[in-house]
């Protein structure tokens, strides 16, 4: 599991925002390994596919591969040449219609990838 005392640095407001798109993620994504990378909680299988980085006034789902995924909602924000993120301001942001499918795209954009070795390590942790 990854390290998720990045949290407790948040703010009041934030902080559970950052655990509710945590525990989000494992749910939507149990086959994915978990663990910090660039210090902040990820979900990695061929490669870092997300991250949950908490902000001042809101949560980023990072999408580390987002400018390769398509995203029919326009939930992805960013200009990177390939991180992505998804802004959560609110608990309800979690269940907005195409979320739940830009996870679904990473993880068959990952398994197109060679293999890092990030899931063997996330689960030796």
């Amino acid at each position: 599991m990854a390290d998720l005392s990045q949290f407790e640095k948040l703010n009041d407001e934030v902080r559970p925002l950052a655990h509710a798109s945590y525990d989000w993620l494992r749910v939507q994504a149990p086959q994915l390994g978990q663990m910090t990378r660039w210090g902040f909680p990820s979900f990695v299988g061929n490669s870092t596919l997300i991250s949950v980085c908490g902000q001042k006034r809101h949560v980023n789902i990072q999408f580390h591969m987002g400018s390769k995924l398509a995203d029919p909602q326009n939930l992805l924000e960013g200009s990177g040449k390939s991180m992505r993120h998804v802004k959560i301001r609110k608990r309800s942001d979690l269940d907005q219609a195409g979320l739940g499918a830009l996870v679904e795209a990473a993880i068959v954009y990952d398994q197109t990838l060679p293999d890092g070795g990030l899931r063997a390590k996330a689960e030796k942790l």
